[in-house]
């Protein structure tokens, strides 16, 4: 039972870090936890690895080195837009959940002057200490699909798509993080071509996958979770609250915390069918015990 801010903050980093390792692992690093079966999404990756890279920089060190030699598979607009709320001060916490020097890094590794002061030595030093992504594994579908459509929205409107069943082009802009308009005319082309079904419900359009038996058998399926930016916006501000006065030692402050971020909680929660307790039957601190459980319980649910 984690019923202590300090037993919490260390099961919660130690639980966080094994699950950014499980899926570097999956995309090539060498690391001694066992792959991820979940569809990772490399943009938001890099995000959570930088947001605990004070916390293992072991794993950020290796996370950069990844990015430096296969930095072709990031989709750096999609990181851009996504890292926004990540890099100004968090509504809750009032501080980023990235720090500047960190992220810092990410944008400069990521430059176009980088990668043309790339060195054959450096290359090859890297090579010798990287595997390769294989992308015929379910996990690494975003890769694989890139490696059909480019690293642009196609991509990541077929995982919405095998997740999620069907929406239409404001929802899957905001969940995949693309601009609405490029969503829309791809999603009509689609639609001309057959590949989606669209289907007129009020003042939206709902588009659907019509053929995903085609070329994409995979394990990627409604069971499966891709709203990875949500969960690890929300992991990421327990992360800091955990390790940041006034919260770290008050169990009080958490609970008052946790009943902030409960609706994000409970959104995460019920993609796999648990149901979190309800705040309103644990007055004040009691609620620190049952939730801080429940948060674990449910980062080790997605590892």
């Amino acid at each position: 039972m984690k019923n202590s801010p300090a037993k919490f903050k260390e099961s919660l980093q130690e639980d966080f870090l094994v699950l950014l390792w499980r899926q570097w692992r999956t995309l090539g690093i060498a690391a001694y936890s066992p792959e991820t079966k979940q569809p990772i999404d490399l943009e938001a990756l890099i995000l959570a690895t930088a947001i605990a890279a004070e916390q293992d920089r072991r794993l950020w060190t290796a996370a950069i080195r990844w990015l430096d030699y296969f930095q072709d598979w990031v989709n750096q607009a999609r990181l851009k837009r996504m890292s926004a709320t990540f890099i100004k001060p968090d509504e809750y916490l009032r501080q980023p959940l990235i720090k500047k020097e960190i992220w810092q890094e990410v944008e400069s590794l990521l430059s176009p002057a980088h990668s043309s002061n790339k060195t054959t030595t450096n290359t090859a030093r890297t090579h010798r200490t990287l595997t390769p992504p294989l992308l015929k594994k379910p996990p690494l579908m975003q890769l694989y699909l890139r490696g059909i459509f480019g690293v642009n929205a196609r991509a990541e409107l077929i995982l919405f798509f095998q997740v999620n069943g069907e929406g239409n082009s404001n929802q899957i802009a905001r969940e995949t993080f693309y601009d609405q308009k490029n969503i829309y005319i791809i999603l009509e082309h689609w639609a001309e071509s057959g590949f989606v079904s669209k289907e007129s419900r009020g003042k939206q359009n709902q588009y659907s996958l019509n053929r995903r038996d085609m070329f994409l058998q995979s394990n990627i399926s409604a069971s499966s979770f891709w709203n990875w930016p949500l969960f690890f916006q929300l992991y990421s501000r327990l992360l800091i609250a955990t390790s940041s006065p006034p919260w770290s030692n008050d169990s009080y402050l958490l609970s008052s915390l946790f009943r902030d971020i409960y609706p994000q909680a409970a959104r995460i929660a019920k993609k796999i069918g648990i149901t979190l307790s309800d705040p309103n039957l644990f007055p004040g601190k009691d609620f620190f015990i049952p939730m801080a459980t429940a948060l674990l319980d449910l980062l080790n649910k997605y590892q």
